[in-house]
């Protein structure tokens, strides 16, 4: 490592001694603490001040760390989020690259109380540090990299929230995302879910807790759709349907036509599901072999395509789905059935690269735009009454 000038081997920036404790909350103290130790560690790193935003100023960070490496200035530009779900962290990097802007060769941080896997690997992706404020953290820039990693996150409240994803309780979510402007009262909600009245209540109250519902005088709707739809993606687990692998010498087109076809005649639900369904949203993704949710017994589907079974990669997959709220607001594109653009999210978000990269596009193309407010339609209407009459 190399040597240091002495008389600032013992320098340490101002800021207070005592050890930081982990909040639900990030605060500019807890990360001024957190960040400064960070530094520190490092012989020829010297943090001169840390400057904090007084007041709200959104052509400002919310923190600016000034510090020397090896003697050449430069500067660590932090952005802080409440929690560190993927889509919040989308967030604050576009920030980041705004204030580098201003900042020249200054280094993006993002700054969350815990930071999911996903999240950090985002921040890896686009080249940001991250840090969440039990101390794990991960900073490569100008001869530094600090990687910290394994230090407890107190997430207990997350860990109870996470196993609450049932079957039915994603079928009241899937209903909330499929008619975004709408208001619910708990009773149609559970009519419209097929669950109890109970069942819905819960989803209500649980989605109230973490402050993603709006609720008005006529009745409730989703208010953060973005953050319940992180949550919902990182505790989601494909594995619970059943795939089955199959090799058709036909091509993907012939495929597609016939399991529509099928399935139509024998009343089958299904629908083209994963990069299948992508395809749909994306005309520009190319993909060579067919994957389909069934919800029925599998041998009429399999007879009528003449398809063999294969232990290796096949190039047909049909999953029987763990609870056929999955077809829920399937599509009709070209006579075929795919899965709504939420499901298609829930399957390819996990799957990196291209699978990552298709969800995100099915979530800015299809599904962030049907929660922008709509303007009030009321004026055209009375006027139409009114010529009727």
């Amino acid at each position: 490592m190399p040597k240091h000038n002495s008389k600032h081997k013992n320098r340490r920036p101002r800021m207070k001694t005592k050890k930081a404790q982990p909040k639900d909350v990030a605060t500019d103290e807890a990360i001024e603490q957190i960040l400064c130790e960070c530094l520190t560690e490092i012989p020829f790193v010297e943090v001169d001040k840390v400057e904090q935003r007084v007041i709200a100023d959104p052509a400002r960070p919310e923190i600016v760390a000034r510090i020397r490496v090896r003697g050449q200035e430069t500067a660590i530009l932090a952005v802080v989020k409440e929690n560190g779900q993927p889509r919040l962290v989308r967030e604050a990097i576009t920030k980041l690259h705004e204030y580098q802007q201003t900042y020249a060769d200054a280094y993006g941080l993002v700054v969350a109380p815990f930071l999911t896997p996903m999240s950090t690997r985002i921040c890896r992706q686009e080249g940001v540090g991250y840090l969440d404020l039990s101390g794990n953290c991960r900073l490569n820039f100008d001869f530094v990299f600090i990687s910290k990693t394994g230090r407890i996150v107190p997430t207990s409240k997350k860990k109870n929230f996470c196993s609450w994803y049932s079957p039915r309780v994603e079928r009241v979510l899937r209903v909330l995302f499929l008619q975004p402007q709408h208001l619910w009262t708990t009773w149609d909600l559970a009519m419209e879910a097929f669950v109890t009245p109970g069942q819905a209540l819960g989803v209500k109250n649980q989605l109230s807790k973490h402050q993603w519902l709006e609720e008005f005088k006529e009745g409730f709707r989703l208010s953060r759709p973005d953050l319940l739809l992180d949550d919902w993606s990182e505790n989601y687990l494909p594995g619970r349907s059943v795939e089955r692998v199959f090799s058709s010498s036909k091509s993907v087109v012939e495929i597609e036509t016939m399991l529509a076809s099928v399935c139509q005649e024998q009343v089958i639900p299904y629908a083209l599901m994963g990069f299948s369904a992508a395809m749909r949203f994306d005309p520009l993704l190319q993909y060579n072999r067919v994957s389909a949710y069934a919800a029925s017994d599998l041998s009429k589907i399999i007879s009528a395509l003449d398809l063999t079974e294969t232990k290796g990669k096949g190039n047909v997959s049909l999953w029987v789905p763990y609870d056929e709220g999955v077809l829920r607001g399937a599509e009709l594109f070209e006579h075929v059935k795919v899965t709504s653009p939420i499901q298609t999210f829930l399957d390819l978000i996990s799957l990196e690269g291209r699978g990552e990269k298709a969800a995100n596009n099915i979530w800015e193309n299809f599904i962030k735009p049907k929660w922008t407010p709509q303007p009030a339609a009321a004026p055209a209407a009375v006027t139409a009454v009114a010529a009727a009459a």
